[in-house]
Formats: structure tokens, C-alpha cells, sequence
């Protein structure tokens, strides 16, 4: 932390612990990266805020992100499907991009149990409902929520997305719909499809940055592979431009100067 410190002046760091508050951390990244004349990464806004313990977020009063039909449709479609399945069709149904974790806290919230346990149904356990109609279980409001939430065999919601569609996630950055099925990879950032469709699968530890720091300019000329070393080495000594051209050239520093980091290690 003390490394990356160093790239930020005092004035930076007055800027952004003033300006956290109530913000969102893809908002705090462009307007200082606008008003600095720097490229700093999500990523590395996001480090610099974990290690000041420096907040960011909604403020209160604002309107809470689960609405009682998100909670209702977790609780009356959590039983005998994996947290990955259920956490895919509700990013579907509601068009959201929550993570896995955040199913996991209203589950744990509401201690609601799907009764598989590493994939598989628990030996010998009966769900609570087998057998049993609704009324049995469910209060008639229950029952009427249930009827709206429910998916209906051989269903497709109604705002299920075809294949090719995008959307804007909660970083900033635009998914594009690149399968159907219940796993988290049906939508991936736009700007690591195109690079892998020309280029191919980007090897782990690596990502794809925009070269001129526009996350709306997906030309394949914008679009720069760097590991997670060399991207610390860019925002450290300031080599992220504006200028494709002056970006791609920074990347190549930062490449050799991992390789000379690594020699000494």
C-alpha cells in the first residue's frame, strides 16, 4: 500500500476522502480521473479506498436495492437448486448483476436453505413442503406472491434476454449475453469478448484494459491485455494517457519493469 500510495499527492488524497461519501466507486473513479488528468483504474480506486478504510455508497434514506418481490422470489425458489442456479435466474428475472455472496446474505438473512449440500440433495432429507399443497404451508398472500413469482415449467420470463443483448452492470461496464443456461458466465464484460473472439482466451491473472481510459471505445486497437502486476506498475508511475498510442507504450515499461522485479526477487 505504501507503494501506491506514493502515486497520489496530498491534494489527491484530500480530493477523495472528501468526495467518497455517497458515491459509488465507478462515480468517484471518473470524476477524479477528470479532474486529475489520470487514468486510475476501478480497480485501483477501489485498493486505495480499502486501504485508508475509506467509505463509499449510498447514503441513508436512500430506497433499499431488495424490494419485497426479490425477497418473495428467493424464498419461493431457493429449494433444491444451487446458489450459482439461483442467483442466475435471479439476475434474470429482475435484469440485475447481483453476485452469488449477496444471494447467500438473504438466504442467511431469512434462513433459507435450498437442502442440496455440495450439489446433491442431503441424504435421506424430505423438503418441508413434499407432498403438500400450498394452503397447507403458505398464508394466502404467500400463496398469491408465490403465483407471481414462481417460474412455470417450460416458462421463459418475460424479460429474459436473447443472446447477443447487453446491458449496463453496477461498475459502469457493459455485459454482453454470450449463452443461455444457469451459471454466472452467461454475460460477460463487452470489452473482454471482443478482445478474446480476435485474440483468444485471456490467460488467468491478466485483464483487458481500454488504452485511452474510455470504457465506450471498444475498438480492438483500444483494447490492452495486462497482467494484475503490470497494472499496479502503470497507476504507480502514472502510465496511463489519454493517447492510445502512449498507453500501449506504458504497458510495454510496465512489462519490462515487472520482469527486472521479478529478477530481483
Amino acid at each position: 500500500m505504501e507503494k501506491v500510495s506514493k502515486f497520489y499527492t496530498a491534494e489527491m488524497k484530500k480530493y477523495i476522502a472528501d468526495n467518497c461519501k455517497g458515491k459509488a466507486i465507478i462515480e468517484l473513479q471518473q470524476e477524479f480521473n477528470n479532474k486529475f488528468n489520470t487514468n486510475v483504474t476501478y480497480k485501483a480506486m477501489k485498493s486505495y479506498l480499502s486501504g485508508h478504510k475509506l467509505k463509499v455508497g449510498r447514503r441513508n434514506g436512500r430506497n433499499r436495492k431488495y424490494k419485497d418481490e426479490h425477497i418473495e422470489f428467493v424464498k419461493n425458489n431457493v429449494k433444491g437448486i444451487t446458489l450459482k442456479e439461483l442467483t442466475n435466474s435471479f439476475n434474470e428475472k429482475f435484469n440485475m448483476d447481483v453476485s452469488e455472496s449477496a444471494i447467500a446474505n438473504i438466504k442467511s438473512k431469512y434462513n433459507l436453505q435450498s437442502g442440496i449440500v455440495g450439489g446433491q440433495f442431503v441424504k435421506g432429507q424430505v423438503p418441508f413442503n413434499k407432498g403438500k399443497r400450498w394452503n397447507e404451508y403458505m398464508s394466502e398472500n404467500g400463496q398469491k406472491n408465490s403465483r407471481r413469482t414462481t417460474f412455470k415449467k417450460g416458462n421463459i420470463p418475460a424479460n429474459a434476454r436473447e443472446i447477443g443483448s447487453e446491458r449496463i452492470d453496477k461498475n459502469g461496464y457493459i455485459l454482453i449475453k454470450v449463452q443461455d443456461g444457469h451459471k454466472n458466465k452467461n454475460w460477460i464484460r463487452k470489452h473482454r469478448h471482443l478482445y478474446e473472439q480476435k485474440y483468444g482466451k485471456i490467460p488467468k491473472g491478466y485483464k483487458v484494459i481500454f488504452a485511452d481510459g474510455n470504457i465506450r471505445n471498444f475498438d480492438l486497437n483500444n483494447l490492452i491485455a495486462v497482467s494484475d502486476a503490470e497494472e499496479l506498475i502503470m497507476n504507480q508511475c502514472n502510465l496511463f494517457k489519454e493517447d492510445t498510442e502512449l498507453t500501449k507504450s506504458g504497458a510495454i515499461i510496465a512489462k519490462l519493469l515487472d520482469k527486472v522485479n521479478k529478477r530481483k526477487e
